[in-house]
């Protein structure tokens, strides 16, 4: 409880956990994947967190309004997004059920302004210092959460993976490549079988 009260302190407000509210009919709808009340009993949620896994995508997502989506201001909300464009319920039906329901998942860029995510990807392609405080703010948030431990790190999109491949891969971490799950290719079950077979290869 004292580890998970220090990372919620420092990164609840821009990471998260691979758990969410079912949907009711569809699991392929957007049906409760904005719901946060799979995190309101702490107690029972600690006992579901996975720390072989960990889920990074590249940057924080845009903010939408409490009706539509997350606000920072709602722990653990970040990946749990209801807003009626984004695909977080695509990620949500490739996890719920497999090995990795229960990890972590985070952003590897954190807090950056720029306009589009190309700038964003441009200014850490040329700024290997800049990139570097990102990793060691990455690094810092594992250790909280594993301790000496290192997890298998599943990239969410091919720059995350080729970030992560030139920095903390030669720490010793496995980085494994996974499509973003707002991309509208792979579809919901194909997607789900890349994610299992990224699943079986860590083993």
């Amino acid at each position: 409880m004292d580890k998970y009260q220090l990372l919620k302190e420092e990164f609840g407000s821009l990471a998260s956990w691979v758990l969410w509210d079912k949907a009711c009919g569809n699991p392929k709808s957007r049906e409760n994947v904005g719901s946060m009340n799979w995190a309101k009993d702490e107690k029972k949620l600690i006992k579901k967190i996975k720390t072989k896994f960990v889920f990074v995508a590249f940057n924080g997502s845009s903010l939408h309004d409490g009706k539509t989506g997350h606000k920072q201001n709602v722990c653990w909300s970040n990946f749990h997004s209801s807003y009626e464009y984004g695909r977080d319920h695509k990620l949500r039906y490739a996890i719920l059920g497999s090995i990795a329901e229960g990890s972590y998942i985070t952003d590897l860029i954190k807090n950056d302004k720029s306009k589009t995510a190309k700038e964003r990807v441009n200014k850490y392609k040329k700024n290997r210092t800049l990139l570097e405080r990102h990793i060691d703010t990455l690094k810092r948030e594992i250790v909280l959460l594993c301790g000496a431990k290192k997890p298998c790190l599943i990239a969410l999109g091919r720059d995350t993976e080729n970030f992560l491949k030139q920095t903390i891969e030669k720490d010793g971490y496995k980085v494994f490549y996974l499509p973003h799950y707002s991309a509208t290719k792979p579809k919901f079950d194909d997607y789900k079988k890349l994610l299992k077979e990224i699943l079986e290869k860590s083993k």
